[in-house]
């Protein structure tokens, strides 16, 4: 004979969050502290990080960025003259960039 089993008995009644969160991890939720006390993140300021020191071969794919960015407006040939043209400004700025970073260091004329 098989015993049927009502659908109430399998539940597991919660009372509240804090039982909850103490029986699943061990650590009630007043125990959680956070890495700076109480408040959400440091006072101090932060520092700015060193700029990146830019290579030749950043200065060769930042170029074939540029003349891929060429051939994408070139090849387009929907009626709108302004598209792909912030990739392409975009890619020769970030080669103006890394020319003149590496013009300041000495590595290129």
């Amino acid at each position: 004979m098989i015993e049927r089993i009502s659908p109430h008995q399998n539940l597991i009644t919660v009372r509240n969050e804090g039982e909850v969160t103490k029986g699943f991890t061990g650590v009630s939720r007043g125990e959680i502290q956070r890495a700076f006390g109480s408040r959400p993140s440091p006072r101090k300021k932060r520092t700015r990080s060193e700029p990146r020191q830019y290579t030749l071969v950043d200065l060769e794919r930042a170029r074939d960025r540029v003349e891929a960015a060429h051939r994408r407006v070139d090849n387009d040939r929907t009626s709108n003259p302004n598209r792909g043209r912030a990739g392409l400004e975009r890619a020769q700025l970030n080669l103006y960039t890394i020319e003149s970073e590496l013009r300041r260091r000495g590595i290129t004329q």
